[in-house]
């Protein structure tokens, strides 16, 4: 691995933790995938011969177990029973447990997303689905990268069916979860929109705020306004200047 970066280093580590395949595999399939860990993982248990065998008649019955009682789902206060066996208890890492079933329902798991997830991966209990979220949090905790894949990922979670944007009362919601953590001056970013936006939100301008975090979390003044950004955040940083006088 010595040719690779250190990001692509870890990104080498994390795909064998969860496919439990060669250093050489890890890499092939991260080079075809552009090196995203969710492609490149697919990509891995897309292949049959990759996969363990397991017994459908045990994912169903691990699917009853926390089924809604109304419907082939699990939503509510059931897909919290799952994440308390699975040792998840914060939002964000429940936000993770969607992703990594890729749900297209914010707070809902199908059927059909729990089979054939744990089919595709080959994880037939509980204690498995355990040891494979806990090392997704290893990866988002020590990855940029891997963060922003789940990041891009809750803003679909927050569309609501044939909408284009996400609305801003959604996004504000979603940001609190997902990126609070890593910019000390949110609240300032929500003041902004609620006064000077108000309107929805943009995939394009939720994947750039990431990127303008990244760079003016610590200092403002990192920030280029001649750079590409949307034109809402120049407006922001405008705002912010005018509010903290720095």
């Amino acid at each position: 691995m010595n040719r690779l970066t250190s990001d692509q280093k870890k990104k080498v580590t994390e795909f064998i933790s969860i496919t439990q395949s060669t250093e050489s595999k890890a890499i092939s399939y991260l080079k075809n995938g552009n090196w995203q860990i969710e492609n490149s993982v697919d990509s891995y248990f897309s292949d049959p011969s990759n996969i363990p065998q397991v017994s459908t008649k045990s994912l169903e019955s691990l699917f009853d177990k926390y089924k809604d009682s109304d419907d082939d789902k699990i939503s509510g206060e059931n897909i919290l029973r799952l994440c308390k066996d699975i040792k998840v208890s914060n939002e964000i890492m429940e936000f993770a447990v969607l992703w990594r079933f890729k749900a297209k329902v914010l707070g809902e798991i199908s059927k059909k997303e729990f089979i054939d997830t744990l089919t595709r991966m080959g994880i037939d209990s509980i204690s498995k689905l355990e040891g494979d979220i806990k090392s997704l949090k290893s990866s988002l905790d020590s990855n940029e990268s891997t963060y922003k894949e789940l990041y891009i990922y809750t803003y679909d979670l927050g569309k609501i069916e044939n909408q284009k944007n996400v609305s801003l009362d959604t996004a504000i919601e979603l940001w609190k979860v997902v990126l609070a953590s890593k910019f000390k001056d949110s609240e300032i970013w929500f003041d902004f929109l609620r006064k000077k936006h108000n309107l929805a939100i943009s995939k394009d301008c939720w994947a750039l705020f990431y990127d303008f975090v990244k760079i003016a979390n610590d200092n403002i003044n990192n920030y280029d306004s001649d750079g590409a950004w949307p034109v809402l955040i120049d407006e922001f940083v405008e705002y912010y200047k005018e509010q903290t006088g720095k």
